[in-house]
């Protein structure tokens, strides 16, 4: 099982963390936002699958690397805590902004 990081996000300068370039970033801000939140999503979705086809594979008997199988697990287990986080943050930001008196 090859186990791979999550890479920074792209457009960034390791600098200072700006966008490198803010007038293609702020007309694509959204665009960049959604499909970076649906890669990490999709990328939470096939840890998980991966760390459940490697458990059925250990309770099966099949010639299973147990370290493999519980690091896949508890990597599928931090990403998706971490995912959790993210959309609590979303959410605690979605409604703050309704609380907003124009």
């Amino acid at each position: 099982m090859n186990i791979q990081g999550y890479q920074p996000a792209s457009g960034l300068d390791s600098t200072n963390s700006m966008p490198v370039d803010e007038a293609k970033a702020s007309t694509n801000g959204a665009e960049n936002f959604a499909s970076m939140l649906k890669a990490y999503t999709e990328q939470v979705n096939h840890d998980q699958k991966a760390a459940a086809s490697a458990g059925v594979a250990l309770a099966a008997g099949e010639s299973v690397n147990t370290s493999e199988t519980l690091l896949a697990i508890q990597k599928a287990s931090l990403s998706f805590e971490m995912m959790l986080g993210v959309r609590n943050k979303l959410v605690d930001a979605y409604r703050e902004v309704i609380r907003m008196q124009v």
